[in-house]
């Protein structure tokens, strides 16, 4: 059985006694996906809703929903009541929710799990009476208006309505008015459009400036030192850890070996190991650094050996040192999850290294430097974070990083360098892995 926290029963009790389109916004590990299935559940089986779609952006959200709905519902209940459609290669069939793609078998269940991308596989004469829009903030304005279309009451049969006024300046208020009802779950500080320059809004931050939002503050992923770092550094305004977790530290097996003690540390949650690698550019936008590739190597074989028991993944910004220490690691039959940070959302491990890669005199870290990559790099972890790259280059790098208002605000890396060093962390040197 799952329990909400505060955070979530106040989310959940908002939602049901409000309509139109509204906002959450969900920190790493406060449980976005928890809250969702929560309301369908409760929208359905409490008659406040005959027919909810739940929409994510990817085939392993979707497929989250699903899991978090069977533990909710008890399999012969989640198939019962639920379907997941769209894609079928990119659905989880070990899940007791059954896939169908049948208009028929669609309009029989009360709660239709689909993404995005898949939402034209569905009737236009399938209408929704409450939606839930999952991981908005990687989407673009018409990936969110695309569900829309399915509501109860479609905006071009409710134009005529008396009621709407004409003087609504904004499509999300039109939804809201003409009888959408729809909660956008998301975080436009770890996610943003993919493949989009940095003045573009995601759907998410489309929501938050046109309706009203709610927060979830409450961490169940990250101990109480990695908490408090991510809400300084992402201005959150008040992430905490859950009390059973805010204390949670690394538990080793064996003694660690004296090149690696100051960086495994488990004494301490969060450690730089300062590294003075070396930056290589891999086609006209993506970077490797080798040294770090083999640094991030040989704390994982080490890792592997003092905690055998323990996830790991290594995040980096770069897809083609993602290529690097994969065949590093691959060479060694070490185990590792080696992802990108767009490919890091919803993840999480034990132990997250981040590889920052660039390191050049002129101190330009590029789109390492925005404040989702590095957001979603730090906030992996459930026990241990190590950064691994040069300390100086972040801390005094040039970096072009926009707020949500799309303004010119802070030096995200030089303000993550700061808060390490002075009050969360430790800062290490790592000349010791250079060699290998």
């Amino acid at each position: 059985m799952i329990d909400l926290n505060p955070d979530q029963e106040r989310i959940l009790n908002w939602r049901i006694n409000s309509g139109g389109v509204a906002g959450v916004i969900g920190p790493a590990g406060c449980g976005k996906t928890t809250t969702g299935s929560f309301l369908a559940v409760k929208i359905v089986c409490e008659g406040y809703a005959r027919k909810v779609l739940l929409v994510a952006f990817t085939n392993s959200a979707a497929n989250e929903f699903c899991r978090e709905l069977s533990i909710l519902l008890g399999p012969e209940a989640a198939k019962f009541l639920c379907v997941r459609s769209g894609y079928a290669p990119g659905a989880d069939t070990s899940l007791s929710i059954p896939f169908s793609n049948s208009i028929e078998v669609v309009r029989t269940k009360k709660i239709v799990i689909c993404t995005t991308q898949s939402l034209r596989r569905l009737s236009g004469c399938i209408k929704f009476d409450n939606m839930i829009i999952d991981e908005a903030g990687i989407e673009r304005l018409e990936h969110l208006l695309s569900p829309f279309t399915l509501g109860i009451n479609q905006l071009g049969v409710n134009l005529m309505k008396d009621y709407i006024s004409y003087e609504t300046n904004n499509i999300i208020e039109l939804a809201s008015q003409s009888g959408i009802v729809a909660t956008v779950v998301g975080d436009p500080k770890q996610s943003r459009p993919i493949g989009l320059a940095d003045y573009d809004l995601s759907a998410m931050e489309w929501v938050l400036r046109c309706t009203k939002y709610d927060t979830l503050f409450t961490t169940h992923r990250l101990p109480n030192k990695l908490a408090m770092l991510v809400d300084e550094f992402a201005d959150y305004g008040g992430l905490r850890a859950a009390h059973d977790i805010a204390a949670r530290r690394l538990i080793v097996d064996k003694d660690i070996d004296n090149e690696f003690r100051s960086i495994i540390n488990p004494d301490e949650v969060i450690t730089w190991a300062d590294l003075n690698g070396t930056e290589e550019m891999a086609g006209p936008s993506s970077w490797y650094n080798d040294i770090e590739a083999k640094a991030c190597v040989k704390i994982c074989c080490e890792l592997r050996r003092v905690a055998p028991s323990k996830s790991i993944s290594i995040v980096t910004r770069y897809t083609e040192q993602r290529r690097i220490i994969t065949r590093y690691l691959r060479s060694l039959d070490v185990n590792v999850r080696v992802l990108t940070s767009t490919g890091a959302l919803g993840t999480q491990a034990d132990i997250v290294l981040f590889s920052i890669v660039r390191n050049n005199p002129e101190r330009i870290v590029g789109a390492v430097g925005s404040l989702q990559d590095l957001n979603v790099a730090i906030s992996r972890s459930k026990e241990k974070l190590i950064i691994v790259g040069n300390f100086e280059t972040m801390l005094n790098c040039w970096s072009r990083s926009y707020d949500m208002n799309h303004r010119i605000k802070q030096n995200f890396p030089q303000k993550l360098a700061k808060l390490v060093d002075a009050k969360y962390g430790e800062v290490v040197q790592a000349t010791s892995l250079l060699s290998y």
